[in-house]
């Protein structure tokens, strides 16, 4: 279990200091008692900006994992590498085949390349499983998804002719495990909110979930799958909310108007700390 865990908000789509610099996507920097990694990168033109300034220590990064193989989550992956050097590198597999929008123009990652990846690694662990990475720090690996309500938040595709429909396997969320309970991070929650939590609960044998900050790719959500996520969080009694990134502003406006006290924003230069003062 994590004694101490300070979470800062090293990309997103707005930034909340001066000099930072906001651009469409997430990285967030994770210290972790004496671990420090970083999970997703966001699209690479403002984390070693926004590092420099906000004084996180990327050269201290000794994992880094990806929520999915998205351009605005792991665009920035050479970037951080650059400062990095090799480290260990987790990730599914699907996030190294190509992706396509609604309108057929490429939004994956011409850099997650099995070659490159090994290249530049210090070990490419590509799995489709649950994984530890550290004591308290884990990935979910693909993510059942148990509520047809809860899609991609798509459509998005394999093929730029968009006949072949992607349905993101790849997502996935860490999760980390602290004293106030378990602390799940989103990159874009491609799988369902819902859907993730869920498996999260079954994965820590039903430890309460304390916190829940990232994107939950809701910018096109209906006000059914609204109320739907908004009844489960209240049942799953969340503590801390903060949804960033591909929520989109009617749903975070929603969540806040349900969730006053839970509610928290997470700008970049935002840092969440759980455990010791």
């Amino acid at each position: 279990m994590i004694r101490d865990l300070r979470i800062t908000q090293a990309v997103e789509n707005t930034a909340g200091g001066k000099g930072l610099l906001g651009e469409h996507g997430v990285a967030f920097f994770i210290q972790a008692d004496e671990h420090c990694l970083l999970f997703d990168t966001g699209q690479g033109h403002v984390l070693r900006h926004n590092a420099e300034l906000l004084d996180l220590p990327l050269a201290r990064v000794e994992a880094i994992a990806l929520s999915h193989g998205h351009y605005d989550h792991a665009g920035g992956l050479m970037e951080a590498l650059a400062v990095t050097g090799p480290v260990d590198l987790y990730l599914h597999p699907r996030a190294m085949q190509p992706k396509y929008n609604r309108e057929g123009v490429a939004i994956g990652t011409p850099c997650l390349e099995p070659d490159v990846l090994r290249s530049r690694s210090r070990r490419l662990i590509a799995t489709a499983e649950p994984v530890t990475i550290a004591s308290g720090i884990h990935l979910t690996g693909e993510i059942p998804r148990r509520h047809a309500i809860e899609d991609t938040g798509g459509p998005f595709y394999q093929d730029p002719r968009r006949t072949h429909p992607d349905l993101l396997p790849d997502d996935q969320a860490m999760y980390l495990e602290t004293a106030a309970g378990t602390v799940v991070l989103l990159g874009c929650g491609h799988s369902g909110v819902i859907n993730t939590l869920e498996y999260v609960l079954e994965l820590t044998e039903g430890r309460p979930i304390h916190a829940v900050i990232g994107g939950m790719h809701l910018l096109r959500a209906s006000a059914e799958r609204l109320a739907f996520t908004a009844e489960h969080l209240e049942r799953l009694a969340i503590g801390y909310l903060a949804p960033i990134h591909c929520t989109g502003l009617e749903a975070t406006c929603d969540l806040r108007a349900r969730f006053p006290s839970q509610f928290r924003a997470s700008v970049v230069g935002t840092r969440h700390g759980f455990g010791l003062a």
